[in-house]
């Protein structure tokens, strides 16, 4: 049997207190060591010296997750206390589940153990059974095209479109679990696609040596950004234009190479698979947030920079990195609205009846943008 621990501990827990307890827990299930596949804690705890150290010694994978995410975890032993401390009633028994792969907590073998150190100092260890990798289900089994939604169901949508934002502070050390990304990989499928072409790709970069290219690439672009944008350089570099670094999945955006499609898009070929592929971003965006993660699309690098990197073939191009991940919070209002860089359109600027508007040509009440320099 495999499994996963789940530790908490108060701040300066000494290496030996931990190493004993995890020991301990371990024996109270008859287990050993080489049973265990991770361990998982709390954010907070990202930088434990001694829970580090425990996990590089025994080479178990670390999985740090945020107290949102542990908090949705119900739990044989939650706590006030706990919560108080840490923003979660649970960080043992929660973050266990999680590392193991699983929310049941019928898979908790060890609920919680806990020991005090010789210096007053505590440590709690959980323990729950990997689960067995099965078939994941879609979102949503076998829906009925036909339903008709509530008025509870139309207000959540509602609300569900209105709260996405696009993201760019994510929670380090996080995961995203493998059933949400394949409820997130249903969401893009679902969307609305001209012809059927399907013309988007993704690459889940997981080799942290590309990640760190990929973020360079949008360093280098965001100066050069900042460059052409004159007098508001300055202003500009003081935004968060990206969480490539820290988000807990970067998913990068291709375009396929043209495969012939003409159905509705004879006449606007390239235009109608920019947009099939926009389509299919809105959905993976509203599903992530359903899921309580944020999304953040990030343009800013050089396409050419990306093709190499992800050795593309001939005829693709790089749309984006999606960052995808836990948060700590979501911004209350879009961020570059809070940072005043830009202001959204009302609805009446953006709609009318039959004939274009002529004061569309001369409005610029949502920007204070120079124009770009060459």
């Amino acid at each position: 049997m495999k499994v996963a621990l789940g530790i908490g501990c108060d701040r300066g827990t000494p290496l030996a207190t931990l190493a004993r307890a995890v020991d301990e827990a371990l024996a109270v299930a008859g287990l050993q060591r080489g049973q265990v596949t991770g361990v998982g804690s709390i954010t907070l705890k990202a930088d434990e010296p001694a829970l580090l150290a425990l996990a590089a010694q025994a080479g178990w994978p670390l999985h740090f997750y945020p107290a949102t995410q542990l908090a949705e975890v119900v739990v044989p032993h939650p706590s006030e206390t706990v919560r108080r401390h840490t923003g979660t009633p649970s960080v043992s028994e929660a973050a266990a589940l999680l590392a193991a792969g699983t929310t049941e907590a019928s898979a908790l073998c060890v609920e919680k153990h806990r020991l005090r150190g010789g210096d007053g100092r505590n440590a709690t260890v959980s323990v729950a059974r990997v689960m067995p990798r099965t078939a994941i289900p879609p979102c949503v089994a076998n829906p009925d095209p036909a339903r008709r939604f509530t008025a509870s169901e139309r207000e959540a949508v509602q609300a569900l479109m209105q709260v996405r934002r696009d993201m760019r502070h994510f929670t380090a050390g996080a995961q995203v679990a493998e059933d949400v990304r394949a409820r997130l990989q249903s969401a893009l499928l679902a969307a609305p696609s001209v012809g059927l072409m399907q013309p988007l790709r993704v690459l889940r970069i997981t080799d942290p040596v590309l990640r760190d290219r990929l973020a360079a690439a949008v360093d280098q672009e965001r100066m050069r950004t900042a460059q052409a944008l004159g007098p508001r350089a300055a202003e500009f570099l003081a935004l968060r234009v990206e969480g490539v670094r820290e988000c807990a999945e970067l998913w990068a955006l291709v375009l396929a190479p043209d495969d012939g499609t003409l159905f509705g898009r004879r006449t606007l070929a390239s235009e109608m698979a920019w947009c099939s592929a926009g389509a299919a971003v809105q959905n993976l965006w509203l599903a992530a947030r359903a899921e309580h993660l944020g999304l953040g699309w990030v343009s800013l690098f050089e396409p050419g920079d990306l093709h190499t990197l992800l050795a593309l073939p001939a005829g693709a191009v790089p749309l984006g990195l999606l960052c995808i991940g836990p948060v700590d919070r979501f911004y209350e209002t879009p961020l570059l609205i809070q940072q005043q860089w830009r202001q959204a359109r009302p609805v009446p600027a953006l709609f009318t009846e039959n004939n274009w508007a002529p004061s569309w040509n001369t409005d610029t009440s949502a920007t204070t943008e120079q124009p770009l320099h060459s």
